[in-house]
């Protein structure tokens, strides 16, 4: 009996050749921008950019800040309990305060880059020290409108100290 001959009986046999990944047309590499929208071609980074880093990076440090919170609680309340209560103690801190302090600084940070964005486009693209330290006032008092007069008081009165604090470090030391 005569061996069969697999290459015409396989339809895909010879479609390895075609779906190399190292066969490129080259007139699909552009000697374009690599930037995707216009305002990032001039090296600052636009608006968007700034807001999801700004927002991401808030988020993440507030979970840090939040789980060693819950950690330390956790282990405060555990007392003399045994090592699985002890354990389940701390998860649950890191469960309850982790996410809380991490979604108010990633809400307030937000609130601050879209106020900051938005005076910066109203004012006709000028970015100086009034928007970074309004932002942050407005930002504080727009994070603590639904708790009252005194607390929206504080709340514009600690993003405006956090701003200018924020802009003279990173006028100071960063540039």
């Amino acid at each position: 009996m005569a061996e069969p001959d697999f290459p015409t009986l396989n339809p895909y046999a010879n479609i390895a050749g075609s779906l190399s990944p190292y066969r490129i047309d080259p007139s699909v590499l552009k000697e374009e921008s690599e930037y995707i929208l216009p305002f990032g071609s001039d090296g600052k980074r636009g608006h968007s950019e700034k807001l999801l880093w700004a927002t991401g990076s808030s988020y993440l440090s507030g979970l840090c800040v939040g789980s060693t919170w819950g950690i330390v609680e956790g282990i405060h309340r555990s007392g003399e309990m045994t090592a699985k209560l002890r354990a389940n103690s701390v998860l649950n801190g890191i469960g309850r305060r982790g996410p809380l302090v991490a979604n108010n600084i990633g809400v307030a940070v937000l609130l601050y880059r879209l106020i900051d964005s938005s005076i910066i486009k109203a004012r006709g693209s000028t970015d100086d020290a009034y928007n970074q330290i309004g932002s942050g006032a407005l930002a504080g008092i727009a994070f603590r409108s639904t708790a009252g007069p005194r607390a929206i008081l504080v709340g514009g009165t600690l993003g405006l100290a956090i701003a200018a604090t924020s802009f003279v470090i990173s006028n100071r030391f960063m540039s």
